[in-house]
């Protein structure tokens, strides 16, 4: 999410650097099988997880936005490793008027939709303002208000203010934001997948908004799975959608009528498999060219003179497990729903001594040296190493099944450690680093009271997790969370604000911390507003809202006939920036 400029010092420098600072293994090494090269003009990939929808305005997960880069286009797009300069991509060019806090952008002339239309400056402004519109709950609209009205959801404010804050000037279209602060922050924001440009008439003529406030009745915040572009897609990019089959694969094929240089593959397909050792084979068969590697069998591929290994690449994301303090009462995953042994109530993570008994008798050392193989670090709060405003003296909770106990004796008036509790914890399956981590905790909580029962069940990420935690049936959650925008109040409002994506569904957040929040981003002063980010990153110690998990190092594989990889934090998805790589026999 946002941040103006401010990544450590540190990272600016091994980023702009390319790929210094990463480690790349693997080919000439050892005495592996060789890999057949195979699926000439192909990308294939194998993953955990396919996006939850299609739609740039209702989109908010790395697997979808990885897929929108394929189709779609934003104005601008990050500058190779940096993730302050900018090259240009539907706009030729921008300007900063500081005089009334305005971005002119000159919209690029002769490109053409992969249905047909023209690209006009009309589309830039019809494609912000239905995100405005259309307000997905839990989407990436917050981050498109926020610096052009300073509002976070459209039922705060109107029409007329959304319709005048993105503007169309002949071949421009200028965008009003609602303070200085934003100057930076709104070109990396509008840089992602939330940022694409549609066409207007094509979805018009598709059912979707028309563009007029009349119509805005229909559009705002409709149910999930009823937008033309939930599952369709009509974009200007390098490739166009051919299939979406959310339970099995993703394909896009190159689109002749670019504007750009042609597509360097004829394909990419994505494909689900959650399975380890069937990702693993398919890529020693040349049968994909990537796949998802957890962290603990990294092991299990050393050796492979056909691989490239790129390691140590800095991420900026961060893994927790977040507790629901309003649990729905009609879970299925609260067992009796009571205090009574056999469950629990839907208000039981709001004691403090539940929370910080659990983020206790997690076993963080042991954790990051045997699961992340030592690759990760653990983070104090939401905000990770690499960003402006992170603490690294930040307290921090440490494992202690005594001190674990302490607080469970205290809970709820000792019901708790009396009574016992059971419940079920929910994680994504094929992640096989959460699935460690859940199995873990539960453990290690039946360790110290053997009346703590806690079971552990995989669901799929996008038809199961999700609209689990959208309608806070499940009892926790283990997320993930990357940069939308290299800032500190990119992680903390998502996590901390009562009005973030996660924190809503946490039913976490109040207005003395919201204030805090506000006031720490806008901030002109370095100096005070470190401070600020100092002070809310105790409160989430002080809170305890979720368990800190891991901000990994991240790895990269692919076979050794893929090249031109380029690490970019801001870069949706694994595979990295494929318009610009290759993939060849020689």
């Amino acid at each position: 999410m946002k941040k103006i400029l401010f990544i450590a010092l540190a990272v600016v420098l091994a980023l702009s650097m390319g790929l210094i600072g990463c480690t790349e293994e693997g080919e000439g090494e050892g005495e592996g099988e060789a890999i057949p090269y195979k699926n000439d003009g192909m990308f294939v990939q194998q993953v955990i997880g396919l996006g939850e929808t299609l739609d740039p305005a209702a989109a908010y997960d790395t697997a979808a936005g990885e897929q929108i880069d394929y189709v779609y286009e934003p104005l601008l797009k990050y500058d190779g490793t940096s993730s302050d300069q900018f090259v240009p991509a539907l706009a030729t060019a921008w300007v900063w008027n500081a005089t009334d806090s305005t971005w002119r952008f000159t919209i690029r002339e002769g490109v053409t939709f992969h249905e047909g239309g023209t690209l006009s400056p009309e589309d830039v402004e019809y494609s912000f303002e239905r995100t405005m519109i259309y307000d997905r709950a839990a989407g990436p609209a917050w981050m498109i208000f926020e610096p052009l009205l300073g509002v976070y959801y459209y039922e705060a404010t109107n029409f007329a203010a959304v319709d005048a804050s993105v503007e169309v000037d002949g071949g421009d279209v200028v965008f009003t934001l609602i303070d200085a602060g934003f100057k930076t922050i709104f070109l990396q924001t509008i840089a992602n997948s939330w940022g694409s440009i549609l066409d207007k008439e094509w979805c018009a003529a598709n059912g979707e908004w028309d563009g007029t406030e009349g119509d805005v009745v229909n559009h705002f915040q409709v149910a999930d799975g009823t937008t033309t572009l939930w599952n369709e897609m009509n974009g200007t990019g390098p490739w166009k959608l051919n299939l979406w089959n959310q339970a099995e694969q993703i394909k896009v094929e190159k689109f002749d009528g670019y504007w750009g240089d042609p597509a360097p593959f004829d394909w990419v397909i994505t494909q689900l498999v959650e399975e380890w050792t069937l990702r693993k084979q398919a890529l020693l068969a040349g049968d994909a060219d990537r796949v998802d590697v957890p962290r603990m069998y990294i092991e299990e591929l050393e050796g492979i003179s056909d691989l490239t290994v790129l390691t140590d690449l800095p991420e900026l994301a961060v893994v927790g497990l977040f507790f629901v303090l309003n649990i729905t009462p009609t879970s299925s995953y609260i067992g009796s729903g009571t205090l009574d042994g056999n469950g629990i109530p839907g208000d039981f993570f709001t004691d403090d001594d539940v929370r910080k008994g659990i983020c206790k008798a997690f076993d963080y050392d042991t954790f990051l040296a045997d699961v992340m193989m030592g690759e990760a670090i653990q983070p104090a709060s939401p905000v990770v190493d690499g960003l402006f405003g992170y603490n690294p003296a930040a307290d921090k909770y440490s494992y202690c099944l005594t001190a674990a106990a302490t607080h469970f004796q205290a809970a709820w008036g000792g019901a708790v450690w009396s009574n016992g509790f059971k419940f079920t914890l929910l994680y994504n399956a094929g992640n096989d680093m959460r699935k460690s981590a859940c199995d873990m905790l539960a453990a290690n909580l039946f360790a110290i009271n053997p009346l703590f029962q806690v079971s552990v069940l995989p669901l799929a990420w996008s038809t199961g997790i999700l609209p689990l935690i959208k309608t806070q049936e499940a009892t926790n959650y283990v997320i993930g969370w990357g940069a939308d925008y290299p800032h500190a109040h990119n992680f903390i409002q998502p996590f901390m604000h009562s009005t973030g994506v996660f924190a809503e569904y946490q039913s976490y957040g109040y207005p003395v911390l919201d204030a805090k929040i506000e006031a720490a981003l806008l901030d002109p002063n370095p100096v005070t507003q470190e401070a600020k980010y100092f002070e809310i990153q105790q409160i989430f110690y002080d809170d305890a809202p979720g368990v800190m998990l891991y901000q990994p190092a991240g790895r990269r594989y692919f076979t050794k006939y893929i090249s031109g990889f380029v690490f970019n934090p801001m870069t949706p998805g694994n595979p990295g920036p494929l318009y610009y790589m290759s993939k060849s026999e020689s």
